[in-house]
């Protein structure tokens, strides 16, 4: 593959959590009949540890990897991979999990589509689960798309459903999920963050979850659409599912999680609110999301203390919160995206 192809498909690691998948993901990858494409691994993987990653990648000699030799983070990471690809003038840029299997006519698909469609700005696929424990496919939902509540917050649409029932054509999504994603990088150009010495695409107060989240809004502010290709399949090992049932089993699968993962999307969720607070919108939205963030502080307060630092963060970015709030680049009346809320 010659450098300057249309498509570089990135992925980041980390560690054995990430190598697991790579032997069976990268054959996905190389299955795939789009070929104009350049594939590009970073690795978070810190310095110190032992590296499996390396040790595969290394028998796929097509692939251009980098290792960060630190942790930088999936907003961090990607930008890296993203400044990479703008200098070498690709066209489209697929996000996608490591933890994935890709149908053979993915990237076809989605690359189809954005040629066809100019003011598309990401096409994402249809993603089902991959059960990798078990080693079988499903055909349980884990996203077609990311939905925005009218309190502000971000749900996969239909995931733990089975699919089938889902609209099995091509439409309008609120956003993506960072899973799997094809970006058009003059997209991704129109809503970067200059941070006075590079351009941030992922938003960096992020160190990981919710900048999927945040980027689709920043698309949609600048008047680029988000749609769900789902002749488009992959399959994800997601770890973390939304729980069925009620609140009893949410909150027994919230608890689940780690400490670390729960600090980090209480403080993302606050950087969105905050950046977006003053964009035009409903009363009624207003109000849900004071109530929505005021519901969220009181479950930090009495069943999740240790999530109450990250409002210290919080106060010491507010200056960098400001700065990404006064560079949005808004080409629609933000009132248009009240349709969107749910």
């Amino acid at each position: 593959m010659a450098r300057g192809s249309r498509v570089y498909v990135a992925f980041l690691g980390y560690g054995q959590s990430t190598a697991k998948y790579l032997p069976k993901f990268l054959d996905s990858l190389r299955q795939q009949t789009f070929t104009d494409i350049e594939i590009i691994a970073g690795d978070n993987t810190p310095s110190l540890d032992d590296n499996p990653n390396e040790l595969i990648i290394k028998n796929y000699p097509a692939i251009r990897y980098y290792p960060f030799g630190a942790n930088l983070g999936f907003a961090k990471g990607y930008n890296r991979l993203f400044k990479l690809a703008m200098e070498e003038e690709a066209d489209y840029f697929l996000v996608i999990n490591p933890d994935t299997l890709l149908q053979p006519k993915v990237i076809e698909c989605l690359v189809n589509y954005l040629d066809e469609h100019s003011e598309v700005g990401a096409a994402m696929p249809k993603i089902l689960r991959w059960d990798f424990q078990g080693q079988h496919l499903t055909q349980e939902i884990d996203s077609l798309g990311l939905a925005l509540t009218k309190g502000g917050s971000f749900y996969d649409i239909g995931q733990g459903q089975l699919s089938g029932r889902e609209l099995n054509y091509t439409h309008s999504v609120f956003g993506f999920t960072g899973a799997g994603v094809l970006l058009r990088l003059s997209a991704l150009r129109s809503v970067a963050f200059d941070n006075g010495q590079y351009l941030e695409y992922f938003d960096e107060l992020m160190f990981m979850y919710k900048e999927d989240c945040d980027l689709s809004y920043r698309l949609r502010l600048a008047n680029w659409d988000i749609v769900l290709v789902p002749e488009a399949v992959i399959y994800h090992d997601r770890t973390a599912v939304k729980a069925k049932g009620g609140w009893k089993s949410q909150w027994k699968e919230r608890r689940q999680s780690s400490k670390l993962i729960r600090r980090w999307s209480y403080h993302n969720q606050l950087v969105i609110f905050l950046k977006y607070w003053s964009l035009p919108k409903k009363l009624s939205t207003r109000l849900k999301e004071v109530n929505y963030q005021l519901k969220r502080l009181a479950v930090a307060v009495m069943l999740e203390p240790f999530t109450l630092s990250v409002w210290k963060a919080i106060f010491k970015e507010r200056a960098a919160i400001i700065a990404r709030r006064r560079a949005l680049n808004i080409k629609i009346n933000p009132l248009s995206l009240e349709k969107w809320r749910y």
